[in-house]
Parts: C-alpha cells; structure tokens; sequence
C-alpha cells in the first residue's frame, strides 16, 4: 500500500508547503500598539481586517502569514498589516495578544480580490501558483 507521503503531486515545485513558502520568503515582524488612527476590528476575521486597514491606510502593507497569540504555544494562520519599519499593525488583535509575527508582505498583485474568510496564503487558487513557482 502506497502512502500519503509517496505520491509526487507537488514534485517540481519549488515549495511543498505554506510553511516552507513562509520559512524561505517570510520575515519576523515587531509587534506594536494599534495607533490611534487604526481602529479595532471585529476577532476571527483578520484576512478581511487586515484587508480593510490596508485600504484606509495606503502607507500600510497587507501582511499574512502565522501568528502566536500571547500565552499559546500554537502559532495560527493569520493577516495583519506592517509598517515601513516592520512594525504589527494588527487591528484584530488589537490590544497585543499577538506575541509573534512571522510573515510574508502580499503586494496587492498577488491579492486576486479582497480577502474575506480565507487569505492568500490559505485559498488553494492563490496558494498553489505560490507553492510552484515561489514569489
């Protein structure tokens, strides 16, 4: 019997997974204060929020990747935005639960529309051309 792990579904591609996309083009962000510009968004929906911020605020960057909520062990799939200077502007957990930020800065070319319930790096028609050819 064949296993999951023998098939070659992904061979040639130059990423096998998100989080080795994330581990070869993602970077490590500074967690910060939401300035008083931004406003808090609603929990559970940070590809949209982020998403939202991004539009309101042009100087900020949409930013996806994984994020460690404060107190957890689990890193989560997550979107925030970033600043030039690589500070967390992340209006979903807006009061700092994010205790870390690994990500990849999406320019909105690689954005194919607006994200709502599922990001960039989740959604399988904009994961995978990712996963084969890279950024």
């Amino acid at each position: 019997m064949e296993s999951r792990l023998d098939h070659d579904g992904t061979a040639g591609w130059k990423h096998r997974s998100v989080y080795a996309l994330v581990a070869a083009y993602g970077r490590w962000f500074i967690p910060a204060a939401l300035p008083a510009e931004v406003r808090a968004l609603p929990e559970r929906q940070c590809f949209a929020n982020a998403a939202a911020t991004e539009r309101e605020h042009p100087h900020l960057v949409y930013t996806e990747g994984f994020a460690v909520a404060d107190g957890s062990p689990v890193p989560t799939a997550h979107a925030w935005c970033t600043d030039a200077d690589g500070h967390v502007i992340d209006p979903t957990w807006s009061d700092l639960k994010g205790s870390a930020y690994l990500g990849i800065a999406l320019p909105s070319n690689l954005r194919s529309r607006a994200p709502r319930n599922w990001g960039v790096l989740e959604a399988p028609d904009s994961l995978y051309p990712l996963l084969r050819s890279g950024l």
